[in-house]
């Protein structure tokens, strides 16, 4: 199994490669700011991102993408694929099916109106997606081409698919049904989880001496699809941006606790390095050497270099990657290096896994 971590911006998009019965699979979960696909350039040419050069060469190889795992609606998730449909009118003929929690989907579930501000829309390319309307509804577009898989994907259920074993940890019941709601598009700042000034000039020490714990409140993360997969024996846990006392509560629910942890080969952290998102009650439950953080640092401060003590505080001697280089520069002092020997901030060079 591959697994890549796509420069994303500040964002996530991974790709899942593997083999079952001897036929190539590919996982996508999530697609990343819009310019992961394409942005427009200096000089007004297009700038294609690694999303686009992902699809591609899974196109020439005459694969597809046969799940595809969209964890919840914000920009820096679901931006990249709407990017990629409004400019290719073919891309529904890579995909197989698709996971996604739609505001439909979600009031159906509880038997409710749904919101209509809150439908995802595409804006169609005129010049390739000739044969969509503009204001298309994402859900709508996804379920007319039938490759939408609609099922609501909640905590504690399990599924199997493609020769791998899934087991959610978020979203709950309550944080899904929250979404009925009103969203705001721009959250109020008081809401922002994360400061806007880096906590870089603190030591890993300090930090951990001075630890204080308030969680993520917002509705959109609390929503995210977070999982397990378990592929040939082994686990890998990707938690999107969920909020960790969900994650924690799943945990404990399928039977891991501090004692018994759930051993897991890596670990993308939740919500791009955030200290909101990352509790050290979460943490404690799932053992690894790796841990991943997906973002490019341009927004929200992350990561959070609080989160990061959190690790070296209850693995001392595990390995963090960044998907993008100059992070661990920025972040780690003299004193830390000092203080934590075997801790290990590493510069990802291609971004990919293999086990």
């Amino acid at each position: 199994m591959k697994i890549k971590f796509l420069k994303a911006f500040n964002g996530d998009s991974i790709l899942i490669s593997f083999a079952e019965d001897g036929k190539s699979r590919n996982i996508l979960i999530d697609g990343g700011m819009p310019a992961t696909y394409v942005r427009k350039g200096k000089n007004g040419k297009p700038e294609y991102g690694e999303l686009k050069s992902t699809i591609d060469a899974i196109r020439e190889r005459d694969e597809k993408i046969d799940l595809l795992i969209l964890t919840h609606v914000d920009n820096d998730h679901i931006g990249g694929l709407l990017k990629w449909f409004e400019k290719d009118q073919d891309a529904y003929k890579l995909i197989g099916r698709i996971w996604f929690n739609s505001g439909k989907l979600i009031s159906e579930f509880f038997n409710q109106k749904e919101n209509e501000e809150n439908f995802v829309k595409i804006n169609p390319d005129e010049s390739t997606l000739t044969s969509i309307r503009g204001g298309v509804t994402f859900e709508d577009y996804i379920e007319t081409r039938g490759i939408w898989d609609r099922r609501i994907v909640i905590a504690l259920e399990y599924f199997e698919y493609l020769g791998i074993n899934f087991k959610i940890l978020s979203p709950s019941s309550d944080k899904l049904k929250l979404l009925l709601g009103k969203w705001e598009k721009e959250a109020p700042k008081s809401l922002y989880t994360s400061p806007e000034k880096n906590d870089y000039e603190l030591t890993l020490n300090q930090h951990i001496e001075n630890d204080k714990f308030e969680e993520d409140t917002t509705i959109h993360n609390g929503s995210s699809i977070a999982f397990i997969i378990t592929f040939e024996n082994k686990n890998f846990v990707f938690l999107a941006d969920a909020h960790p006392t969900i994650v924690a509560n799943s945990l404990k629910e399928l039977g891991y606790s501090n004692e018994k942890p759930l051993k897991a080969e890596l670990v993308k952290i939740s919500h791009h390095g955030s200290k909101a998102n990352n509790s050290i009650e979460m943490l404690k439950l799932i053992t690894t050497n790796k841990y991943l953080i997906s973002t490019n640092g341009d927004k929200d401060a992350h990561p959070n270099k609080q989160l990061l003590a959190r690790l070296a505080s209850i693995n001392d001697s595990c390995e963090v990657y960044f998907n993008y280089p100059g992070q661990i520069e920025k972040i780690f002092k003299p004193e830390d290096r000092a203080d934590f020997p075997n801790f290990k901030p590493v510069n990802m060079e291609d971004n990919e896994f293999t086990f």
